[in-house]
């Protein structure tokens, strides 16, 4: 899982598009990410920026509190 501090393995995550499908986002593998089922779904549930960068480092604010890996 890609979500910062999160260690679950590749083989317990789902692909997630970054750039959601219904606001124009492709199904393609710059646009995907890993996310375990607790984290897929706790970013597509609620209101979250999830900006995820090239060299695999992430930037996740909710809740007017910002993390950065």
């Amino acid at each position: 899982c890609t979500f910062p501090g999160c260690g679950r393995p590749p083989q317990w995550t789902d692909a997630h598009h970054v750039k959601h499908w219904i606001d124009g986002g492709t199904t393609s593998l710059l646009n995907l990410t890993l996310q375990c089922g607790y984290h897929h779904t706790l970013q597509c549930g609620y209101h979250h920026a999830w900006v995820h960068q090239r060299d695999l480092t992430a930037t996740v604010t909710a809740h007017d509190v910002t993390w950065q890996t």
